[in-house]
């Protein structure tokens, strides 16, 4: 690993007399149950504070530290977007010695923050660590919003100790409320916006955020004794109860804009400040795309035509939430999909629909879980199985019992890579050799925003990365686009998202090593070896080929490759 090693978090906290041996141990277990950071983890547990933590990461990675709020220069103005703060997790406060100093929460984003800034502003950057609680405090006293222009003004109202909605005020389209929610609804598609979050918060305000290209942005805010009128609005349009805000409630609507057709998932959720709303934002016509319209690199296209081949067997997706497995899995569907084949899928939620197929949406209140569904379906002559997600040893082991008698089974897993996949299936009790024998391939999958081309600036590709490079891509130009910002992106430097995958395809050797039980480094190297590029190389590939950046690639990966 081109890396440089450093002490672990672990080891210094025990050094310090923070935390005991037993004591890491057990956050240790609780890590690998909930893959949170062990930082976060330790905090949660109550052995040590978030100053401590970052303290100790600072010493770890050599970064110097604020263990107090730092001094802001007021008089500092270089005109950076909070967008970029928030994206970054930095903020500049001050200049000393020709060099602008700049606050980090994320010790990982040091380099990163590094280089992106200094090519905006042409000054060398020195980094500070502070904790979570003090950049959020610095981030409210320098920065100032840019609000969207909402009619918010025509909804401030009189305070009321217990605001009650009007019904004449949430049902009439021409009310204040009513304006306030369409405009919301329909500025979210303007900015291609994925999600609403509407978030009572603890003081009179309400905060709006979007979810753009995959980062969450604040957007607006609204008066907190509005609240209720806004909320009891959502839930008139997605058939919910607007008397009842003690339990959480899921509905659903839909809104035509400029002709296209857009499918709301709608989401409420009592909390301490009033009821939390977040909204999936779904484009109909997105249900019609195949894979060749998704974006991936012609090399793993290639791969994925290679897997989807096959009559029968288990193709799996895999990534963290958010990762566009469920669109991949369409991409699929899509592209497999006419009159001589019977899909049918079992989904939680059913987020596209599709021409042609048969889709069920899947209900543990009733008792219509995955695995009850794959029973059904194999009663009912199909071709093609597509199961949301596999979560537990039963919907496996009927997977692979449906692919294994002549079915082509497709579904997901939460796995960081696709050699993952398999340790997590070995895990969850299917048998190994079940597993070679009914697995075809896994396609793992991030992803990253596309640099926007208005604004990007192209320079030489990053030298530390450079040698690597050229190994793997002797053909390619050794360039790189930087983001920088402009209207047409609102000022973030990125515009649309595409996929990074790798593509691992079971093969003889792989087989053999799943049979043994074999290491996930032994299964990841064999997948190599069989041609399977890393998720960094293909974002890489990405990078030199012009379509996102390289501190994109290393965020969503971190940045890890071998020689």
């Amino acid at each position: 690993m081109l890396e440089k090693r450093y002490k672990r978090l672990g080891d210094i906290l025990i050094e310090k007399g923070i935390i005991s041996n037993d004591d890491l141990e057990y956050a240790l277990q609780i890590q690998k149950k909930t893959r949170k950071p062990i930082g976060e983890v330790l905090v949660e547990l109550g052995f040590c504070t978030w100053s401590q933590i970052i303290k100790a990461l600072a010493e770890q990675y050599e970064v110097p530290f604020f263990e107090e709020k730092p001094r802001v220069d007021p008089t500092l103005n270089l005109n950076m977007k909070r967008e970029l703060m928030e994206e970054l997790r930095a903020i500049p406060i001050r200049m000393e010695n020709d060099k602008i100093v700049v606050i980090t929460d994320n010790v990982y984003n040091v380099s990163l923050i590094k280089r992106r800034l200094k090519f905006l502003f042409g000054k060398d950057i020195e980094i500070y660590l502070v904790a979570p609680d003090i950049f959020e405090e610095v981030m409210m006293d320098v920065s100032s919003e840019r609000t969207v222009e909402f009619e918010v003004s025509d909804v401030l109202v009189e305070e009321q100790e217990e605001p009650q909605e009007n019904l004449e005020e949430i049902e009439n389209e021409d009310t204040p409320i009513v304006r306030l929610v369409n405009n919301l609804l329909t500025h979210a598609i303007e900015l291609d916006a994925s999600d609403i979050h509407i978030e009572p918060r603890e003081r009179k305000n309400v905060v709006v955020r979007y979810r753009i290209d995959g980062v969450l942005r604040k957007i607006t805010e609204y008066p907190k004794n509005s609240h209720n009128s806004v909320v009891a609005r959502i839930k008139i349009l997605s058939k919910l109860d607007i008397t009842e805000r003690r339990i959480p409630q899921d509905g659903k609507f839909f809104m035509n804009v400029r002709g296209e057709q857009y499918d709301f998932r709608v989401s409420t959720m009592p909390s301490v400040n009033g009821e939390k709303v977040v909204m999936r934002i779904l484009k109909v016509s997105q249900s019609n795309k195949k894979l060749e319209e998704l974006g991936y690199s012609s090399y793993n296209f290639e791969r994925i035509k290679r897997l989807i081949s096959h009559p029968y067997g288990i193709i799996l997706v895999t990534g963290p939430t958010g990762s566009g497995k469920s669109t991949t899995l369409v991409g699929i569907i899509n592209s497999l999909n006419n009159e001589s084949v019977n899909i049918v899928t079992a989904e939680d939620p059913v987020e596209y629909t599709i021409e042609g197929v048969t889709q069920c949406q899947v209900n543990p209140e009733i008792g219509l879980t995955f695995a009850k569904y794959l029973r059904a379906f194999l009663r009912q002559d199909p071709d093609i199985i597509m199961v949301g997600e596999i979560r537990d040893r039963e919907t496996a082991n009927l997977a692979v019992e449906a692919s294994l008698t002549g079915h082509l089974v497709l579904s997901t897993l939460h796995t960081n890579t696709a050699a993952g996949a398999v340790d997590r299936l070995l895990n969850m009790g299917v048998d190994p050799s079940l597993i070679s024998s009914s697995l075809i391939g896994v396609i793992g999958q991030r992803l990253v925003r596309k640099v926007c081309n208005n604004c990007a600036k192209e320079v030489a590709l990053d030298p530390e990365y450079g040698a690597f490079a050229q190994k793997v891509f002797p053909d390619m130009q050794l360039n790189q686009k930087i983001a920088v910002g402009c209207d047409a992106c609102n000022n973030t430097g990125y515009k649309g998202r595409t996929a990074i995958n790798e593509v691992l395809i079971v093969d003889d050797e792989l087989r053999t090593l799943i049979n043994k039980r074999a290491s996930l480094s032994e299964i990841t190297n064999a997948a190599k070896k069989g041609g399977m590029r890393t998720l960094f190389e293909d974002g890489l590939y990405k990078v030199l080929s012009g379509e996102t950046t390289l501190e994109e690639v290393i965020r969503v990966t971190g940045g890890m490759y071998e020689e």
